[in-house]
């Protein structure tokens, strides 16, 4: 979600001074967005894919991705809730042979983003 508002605030031109002024938020709150180090409400998010022409859709999927990323402590058992969750709302995540390759996969990924992040 970052990259897609810093990068969305750089193709147009626009400062973060200017983009604070235009959304009414502050501009270190801005930098913060940009940086990972706060995450927008999603009023803030809507307002942000406008102002940027931004996909509100992918920005919203970034942003909810975020959101889990910084709430739920990513294990094989929440990775699992998080799938009968989905399976109850109707959502079929895969064959019931692919579920632990899935979950092996996703572990990988939050594993190497974890190390990104240490990495900063």
């Amino acid at each position: 979600m970052k990259h897609l508002l810093k990068n969305a605030r750089e193709l147009k031109g626009i400062k973060t001074r200017e983009l604070a002024r235009l959304a009414t938020i502050d501009p270190a709150l801005i930098s913060k967005f940009e940086s990972g180090q706060r995450i927008p409400t999603e009023n803030q998010i809507k307002l942000l894919a406008s102002l940027l022409d931004i996909n509100l859709n992918d920005l919203l999927v970034a942003w909810y991705k975020q959101k889990l990323l910084h709430h739920i402590d990513l294990n094989t058992q929440s990775i699992q809730a998080v799938i009968e969750v989905l399976e109850e709302k109707g959502v079929k995540i895969a064959p019931e042979e692919r579920k632990e390759d899935q979950i092996a996969e996703i572990l990988s990924e939050i594993e190497n983003l974890k190390n990104r992040l240490t990495n900063l």
